[in-house]
C-alpha cells in the first residue's frame, strides 16, 4: 500500500462485493489529495492496486458489511467523504435509513421517494414516476399473471428486469404473453419490473455531483456490450453531447445526487432521451477521464474541499474517440477467439494502452491474473480448472497464516523480554 503523506482530507470507500466497479476509486481519491481507507472484503479490487492507505476488513452479506460500516464509524473515525461502492450495499443501507448515521453516508437523501434509487430496479421505477424523471413505460409486478397483464397492456416488446442483478443479468426480452409463460417459474416469486423495450442509441454517462450540482461528466455511446446484448460495455465511443450534459444536470437537480452517478440513457428513434438506469455509485470507467481531457480527480478535489460551484468539466466539443474497455474487451477477445482484437491489444492499435492503469503496475498485474483465470475457466477440464482456481487461494491463506505466526512470535519475544526486564 502507498500512503498519501501530504493528504489533508480523508475518504472511505465501502463495498460488500468484489465487483470491478471500485477498482480505480482509490487512485482517483489519492490523486485528489485524500488519505484512502477501504472497508470491505479481502478479495475486493481496490486492494489489488497500490492506492489504499488503510484496509478495514468487512466480510459477509451486504447487511453484515453495512453493520460493519456503522460499527467502524461508531468508533469515532471521521471522514470527509464516505463513498458506497456497490448496489447491494446501497440497498442494505437503505433498509437502515432510520438510523441516525446512515443518511450521512448515502449519496441520495433517503426520503420516502428517493430511497428507491438506492440499489434496486423496482425502487428506481417507483422513484422515477414520483419525481417525474423521463423514463420508459414501466410497471412493477409480482407473479406471472400480473406480468402477463402488463405485457398485454403495453402491447409492444418489453424487458423483464429482476431485482438484485447487475451487468445486464436478470433481463429477459419478451414480446407476447407466450414469451412470459416460457420464462423460469422463479421469476414470478418476487417483484420485477416490466419495462418498454425502447429502440434507439444507448448512451452512458459517468457523472460526478457535488450536492446535486454537476462537477464533471463523461458522455459516450455504447458500441459493443459483452456479454451481448445487455451486459457491461466492452467498447464505447466518447463524444461531447450538449443534450446529454443538460440531461445530467437535470438529474442532479431533481435527485440531489452527491458523488458518483452511473447513468444509462437511450435516445429513442424520435430523439427523446429516456432514463434507463441511475446507479449512484462508481463504475470502472470514471478513471478514463484523465486520458480523455476530463480530469475526474480535479472534480473530486473540489468536492472534498467544498469549493465554489463552477461549470461542469466535460469532453471538448468535437471529441470522437472509440475506446475498447479494459479488461472487458480483452476478456471478450479471449473467450470469443477474436484473434484480430487480441492482436490490436497486443500491438497497441489506436493507442489503446493509454487507457490502461500504467501508473499502478500492481493493479495491472491483478488484471492479467484475472484474464488468465477467465481463460482457464473457459478452456480447462473441470477437475483441472478446480485445482487451478484453488492454488492461488491456498497460497494466499498460507501467506496469511505465516504472517500471523510471525506476528505471534514477535509478540511472544516482546512479552518474554518485558518479563525478564520487569519481574513481578
Amino acid at each position: 500500500m502507498q500512503a498519501s503523506a501530504t493528504a489533508t482530507t480523508r475518504a472511505l470507500c465501502a463495498s460488500s462485493t468484489t465487483w470491478l466497479a471500485t477498482a480505480h476509486v482509490p487512485h482517483l481519491l489519492h490523486d485528489a489529495g485524500a488519505h484512502v481507507t477501504f472497508l470491505g472484503p479481502h478479495g475486493a479490487w481496490p486492494l489489488k492496486g497500490r492506492f489504499v492507505d488503510r484496509h478495514v476488513a468487512a466480510e459477509g452479506s451486504p447487511a453484515e458489511v453495512a453493520r460493519a460500516l456503522g460499527d467502524h464509524l461508531a468508533t469515532g473515525e471521521s471522514y470527509d467523504w464516505v463513498i458506497i461502492g456497490d448496489d447491494p450495499l446501497l440497498a442494505a443501507l437503505a433498509t437502515l435509513r432510520a438510523e441516525p448515521w446512515v443518511p450521512g453516508v448515502l449519496p441520495i437523501e433517503p426520503d420516502a421517494v428517493r430511497h428507491g434509487l438506492l440499489g434496486t430496479k423496482v425502487g428506481f421505477v417507483r422513484a422515477c414516476g414520483a419525481l417525474g424523471l423521463p423514463s420508459p413505460w414501466s410497471r412493477v409486478c409480482r407473479g406471472k399473471p400480473a406480468i402477463e397483464a402488463a405485457v398485454r397492456e403495453l402491447g409492444r416488446p418489453a424487458l423483464i428486469k429482476e431485482d438484485g442483478f447487475s451487468g445486464g443479468e436478470g433481463c429477459h426480452r419478451v414480446a407476447t404473453v407466450r414469451d412470459v409463460r416460457a420464462l423460469p417459474d422463479a421469476i414470478g416469486t418476487a417483484e420485477v419490473v416490466v419495462q418498454e423495450f425502447v429502440t434507439g442509441q444507448m448512451h452512458s454517462l459517468e457523472a460526478l455531483y457535488d450536492r446535486g450540482h454537476l462537477r464533471a461528466l463523461l458522455t459516450s455511446r455504447v458500441v459493443r456490450a459483452w456479454p451481448a446484448p445487455y451486459g457491461p460495455s466492452a467498447v464505447r465511443r466518447f463524444e461531447h453531447d450538449d443534450a446529454l450534459v443538460t440531461f445530467a444536470e437535470q438529474i442532479g437537480r431533481v435527485v440531489g445526487v452527491h458523488g458518483f452517478g452511473n447513468i444509462t440513457v437511450i435516445r429513442g428513434d424520435d430523439g427523446r432521451l429516456v432514463l434507463i438506469e441511475l446507479d449512484p455509485r462508481p463504475n470502472a470507467v470514471f478513471h478514463l477521464g484523465d486520458a480523455l481531457g476530463v480530469p475526474m480527480s480535479d472534480a473530486l478535489r473540489a468536492i472534498l474541499a467544498r469549493a465554489p460551484i463552477a461549470p461542469p468539466a466535460h469532453l471538448a466539443r468535437g471529441t470522437d474517440v472509440e475506446v475498447p474497455l479494459f479488461p472487458g474487451d480483452v476478456l471478450r477477445c479471449v473467450l470469443e477467439g477474436d484473434l484480430g482484437g487480441l492482436a490490436a491489444w497486443t500491438l497497441n492499435l489506436d493507442g489503446r494502452w493509454r487507457f490502461l492503469p500504467q501508473d499502478d503496475p500492481k493493479l495491472l498485474a491483478a488484471y492479467r491474473v484475472h484474464i488468465v483465470r477467465a481463460l482457464a475457466r473457459h478452456l480447462l477440464p473441470s477437475p483441472v480448472r478446480t485445482f487451478a482456481m484453488q492454488v492461488p487461494r491456498t497460497l494466499g491463506r498460507l501467506r496469511e497464516a505465516t504472517a500471523q505466526l510471525r506476528r505471534a512470535s514477535v509478540d511472544s519475544k516482546i512479552r518474554s523480554a518485558l518479563t525478564r526486564t520487569n519481574p513481578s
